[in-house]
């Protein structure tokens, strides 16, 4: 049986409504990534999550267009064209498509937004099935030029939160929480966490699913990643006194061993600055010199999204049968770090799992580089329980069968 994605984004709008193009590219950058960071927007990769754009009702059924994927967000730009212009077929294909979204128990999630809230009433007004969807209006995401990059942040957040819910929740927690760490420096990193943290409470729908909170000295982080490290992401505030603080550097070593999903903000203003020992080289850096807060927002919540994707994907493996049962695994959502692999390895060795469980080391791909693909290997070789593999899905699958 074929692996089910986890994740699609559908998008309908209609060509002659020229105002929603600029929140269609926002969405489209925040999933797909560009070069050049876009007005409040930062850069990234291709996240690679399948994304596909309508201007009329698909040609398969809605049951057959959202159950392709695991998990499927519509989003709906609405405006004059739209109401005026589109097919019959398309309102009564929407209206199948809430009805379907609706009764789907959190699976799928529809996103109706509306230009104007006129706009919004003649919406609902086209079908009367249409009233119990909430619309979301433009003029609720702020200011005029910043309204494209929050229905982006907020399409990343909807995305991240479809595939928590149907993972395993960290106990006492709420599906599709996410702890977001903010690591400082005392000395000179207390303005922009507070800066940061008001930015988050002041978003009502960000607050409700992201706890924003600082590292102080003493606090025993091993232990707060032990309890959720599924559900945290650190963000590290690099300020000029950022590396030479001990617990600082704690901090990010811990997230390197941990493999915890992480964002570098790096706010150090000289000019020149002596060669680093952490482990910054997997994570992603945005500056902020313009004070853009929500570019590190953006960044975050495509980490996250990142995260739980794999995740996601790994569940589903299991589920048809591309994965073994019982498997003792560990995985990662990205490359791992030679001290991620070493505690795998070493986790793998006190594991309580019977000797003949296969075991598995999990990252997604590609495969590392050559000359760190040899000596991940070696680690796993010399530190992990006998037969233990490691492997990505491409290389699982090509090896062995897609069974360890």
């Amino acid at each position: 049986m074929p692996t089910t994605a986890p994740l699609q984004i559908l998008l309908f709008s209609h060509p002659d409504d020229h105002d929603v193009t600029r929140y269609e590219d926002a969405v489209v950058r925040s999933l797909q990534g560009g070069k050049e960071a876009g007005e409040y927007l930062g850069t990234g990769d291709d996240l690679g999550i399948q994304l596909e754009v309508f201007a009329d009702a698909p040609s398969r059924t809605a049951p057959e267009v959202f159950d392709a994927f695991c998990h499927t967000l519509a989003i709906v730009f609405i405006d004059r064209a739209l109401l005026d212009k589109t097919t019959p077929s398309f309102w009564d294909w929407l209206v199948r498509c809430w009805q379907y979204v609706d009764a789907s128990d959190g699976r799928h999630a529809l996103l109706a937004v509306a230009m104007d809230e006129r706009i919004g009433h003649a919406f609902i007004k086209k079908r009367p099935e249409l009233e119990s969807l909430q619309l979301l209006q433009t003029y609720g995401l702020g200011e005029y030029a910043i309204r494209p990059a929050m229905l982006a942040l907020r399409a990343l957040h909807e995305c991240r939160v479809l595939l928590a819910n149907a993972l395993p929740t960290v106990v006492g927690q709420r599906p599709g929480f996410l702890r977001l760490f903010i690591s400082h420096a005392k000395m000179d990193g207390l303005p922009l966490a507070h800066a940061l943290k008001h930015q988050i409470e002041a978003l009502d729908w960000l607050e409700d699913f992201y706890d924003a909170d600082d590292l102080p000295s003493g606090r025993n982080w091993q232990r707060e990643l032990e309890r959720g490290v599924g559900s945290s992401l650190i963000i590290m505030l690099r300020t000029e006194g950022y590396d030479g603080r001990h617990w600082c550097k704690q901090e990010v070593l811990w997230a390197d061993e941990y493999a915890t999903p992480a964002v570098l903000v790096e706010a150090r203003t000289s000019l020149n600055h002596p060669a680093g020992i952490l482990p910054f080289e997997r994570v992603p850096t945005v500056r902020i010199p313009d004070g853009n807060l929500l570019r590190i927002l953006f960044l975050a919540l495509r980490e996250g999204l990142r995260f739980v994707y794999f995740s996601r994907r790994v569940e589903e493996m299991k589920k048809n049968g591309k994965l073994p049962t019982p498997l003792d695994l560990r995985a990662f959502s990205f490359q791992p770090s030679m001290s991620a692999l070493l505690r795998a390895c070493r986790s793998l060795t006190e594991s309580q799992e019977p000797s003949t469980t296969p075991r598995l080391i999990f990252y997604p791909d590609p495969p590392l580089r050559a000359g760190l693909y040899e000596a991940a290997h070696a680690l796993v070789a010399s530190y992990a329980p006998s037969g233990t593999l490691l492997a990505t899905p491409n290389t699982l699958a090509a090896t062995s069968g897609a069974k360890p």
